[in-house]
């Protein structure tokens, strides 16, 4: 597997562990900034992480 997709793939696991409980399953009023910070968080990096392994599918030849 390639480097690049590794990276993807672990920056996936990390948001599925650390920022998206915060952001979309611990639902309460007092915490309302740290959800919105939390939410954009998870949001672009999960863009940056499909980018990531979609660009590292290219440079291995791995067309479907």
């Amino acid at each position: 597997m390639n480097k690049k997709k590794l990276i993807a793939i672990a920056i996936i696991v990390f948001l599925i562990l650390v920022p998206f409980q915060s952001a979309y399953i611990n639902l309460s009023v007092e915490n309302e900034l740290i959800q919105v910070l939390s939410m954009t968080l998870v949001v672009l990096a999960a863009i940056y992480a499909i980018f990531l392994f979609n660009k590292g599918a290219e440079e291995s030849g791995e067309h479907h």
